[in-house]
């Protein structure tokens, strides 16, 4: 086995150069094995793993910039835009279609090759071939990692960033990077900024392993990164201003994310504690000549631990490649393709065994786009109707929803729903706020995976109207015969909130009053359309 060769040590001189290590005849089998797998398993997956609810979030943002919107004034979104931007051009090409979260899953395959890329050519240039290969097979097959570059989500987009930018920095062993190589360096960590704010995370783990390494002698080579840093972000803060919505931009990525942190002891527990645990990893690491590699996973993981407000299995993306290098650098050999065979195994639970559960997203995008015309809005969650505006200005994700709970947000769905004169909306579901779904429940009729405006009738014909517009009463059979607030009824009414009340011919029947275009383009309460069409 050729040695591995390790990050310099803190203080130690450069090491030699040594001779890549060649894979075995018998690795290089597992490797094929494990490849192909793997390949075969993401291709499946792509097709049949559930949908998160964050990617229609996102994608709802991008489309947003399609219809000529600006983000945080003319919609909400609590993340930085650079990702819905890109996207957005991407989205434009392929227009209103039922599956465009997986036509938009595409983009995500590209980046999460150049992670796997970037991976090889870190963990070359610190280790060997051997490593670099190994590191790239046990992030491909890690569960985690495996799931989420998948889904149409900033944190791709991010990660590749990352990556790239570390790819620029970090040269072969006595290889320092020029002005130039740092100044690419800065600009692609500020378009990592510019797509999520995590990359603060990433700023102080870079800085962390600067000054364990160096102490503050880097601060003179800095200039060149702090210049390119600051092209991305102030570009868009430029355009933002330009389009009066940089304080909506404030609010929505700043004051609205940080809003629950100012209120959770924990919180203020990991504030106070975090600094302590700096000067911990440092002298530690100085005492002991870790690796560097090894220090930036600790400040990173010791930061997003105690300074993040909210933390998810996604926030560790950036951080699982330099893990994966890590430990096939200083794992058993057999170990390493233990845990990629028991990762790919386990992939089969995580991907719940794959069975197909887009359809039911792609089944209500169908039922969105014949129940709807452009311009109509819908009530939804946090934007899965994808192309139509939201009556309501934040999307119910966990932090809105704890802001309602604590009184922090008013609930104004009621009105704005009014206001907007909106008729259809998302089915029911415990994420909208107890105020608001109770009206939507009282004054919204289930059509399958939407609802549209509307009321069974009492059993003497009366019903209330919310939101004014154009109106049917239906039975079970189509349009029902009779009078309508003493006029007899003879089709589609224009009526007014408020008590109205039907006299059927029929008095038995059952009774709904629906909003007229939803009737019109094939929709009634009496015969859902839960499955495709």
């Amino acid at each position: 086995m050729s040695p591995i060769r390790p990050i310099r040590p803190i203080g130690a001189p450069n090491p030699p150069v040594l001779p890549s290590a060649r894979l075995s005849r018998r690795e290089k089998l597992w490797l094929a094995v494990l490849a192909l797998t793997s390949v075969v398993m993401r291709a499946v997956a792509f097709f049949r793993y559930r949908f998160d609810s964050d990617e229609p979030q996102h994608l709802h943002v991008a489309w947003g910039w399609t219809a000529g919107l600006v983000q945080y004034r003319d919609l909400f979104d609590n993340h930085t835009p650079l990702f819905h931007i890109v996207t957005s051009f991407i989205l434009r090409a392929f227009g209103e279609r039922p599956d465009i979260l997986l036509v938009m899953r595409a983009p995500m395959v590209v980046l999460w090759a150049a992670v796997l890329g970037a991976t090889y050519v870190l963990a070359k240039r610190l280790y060997d071939a051997r490593v670099a290969a190994w590191s790239v097979m046990l992030l491909a097959v890690f569960p985690p990692f495996f799931l989420k570059t998948l889904e149409y989500r900033i944190d791709n987009l991010w990660t590749a960033l990352w990556m790239g930018a570390l790819v620029v920095l970090l040269r072969e062993p006595g290889r320092r990077p020029g002005a130039g190589a740092l100044f690419a360096f800065g600009l692609l960590l500020g378009a990592a900024l510019a797509t999520s704010i995590k990359t603060s995370l990433l700023v102080i783990t870079i800085v962390g392993v600067a000054v364990v390494a160096y102490g503050f002698a880097w601060l003179r080579h800095a200039i060149p990164a702090l210049v390119g840093f600051a092209l991305v972000p102030g570009a868009l803060a430029l355009y933002f201003m330009k389009e009066e919505a940089w304080d909506e931009l404030v609010y929505c990525v700043f004051t609205f994310n940080a809003a629950l942190s100012h209120t959770q002891l924990w919180t203020w527990a990991g504030r106070i504690a975090w600094p302590f645990v700096m000067v911990a990893i440092y002298v530690i690491a100085r005492r002991r000549q870790f690796s560097l590699l090894a220090v930036g996973i600790l400040i990173f993981v010791a930061t997003l631990t105690l300074l993040w407000p909210l933390i998810s299995p996604r926030d560790f993306l950036a951080i699982m490649p330099l893990a994966a290098i890590l430990v096939v650098a200083h794992a058993p050999r057999k170990v390493v393709i233990g845990a990629a065979g028991l990762a790919l195994i386990s992939l089969i639970y995580y991907a719940n065994r794959f069975e197909n559960r887009t359809d039911e997203h792609i089944t209500m995008m169908r039922q969105v786009l014949r129940l709807t015309r452009p311009g109509e809005p819908v009530m939804d969650i946090k934007g899965e109707t994808i192309y139509r505006r939201r009556p309501h200005y934040h999307a119910f994700e966990v932090i809105t929803r704890e802001q309602f709970r604590r009184g922090m947000l008013r609930d104004t769905i009621a009105e704005d729903v009014v206001r907007a004169r909106c008729h259809v909306a998302q089915a029911d579901g415990p994420m909208f706020p107890p105020r608001g779904r109770a009206f939507l429940r009282a004054h919204f009729l289930d059509l399958g995976r939407l609802r549209a405006s509307g009321q069974a009738l009492q059993r003497d014909g009366s019903f209330t109207i919310a939101v004014p517009g154009e109106y049917v009463i239906l039975n079970e059979g189509g349009e029902a015969r009779g009078t309508l607030d003493g006029s007899a009824y003879s089709g589609a009414r224009e009526l007014t909130p408020g008590a109205h009340r039907f006299v059927s011919v029929k008095p038995e029947e059952a009774l709904a009053v629906l909003w007229a275009p939803a009737y019109r383009r094939g929709h009634t309460p009496f015969h859902l359309r839960d499955r495709e069409f």
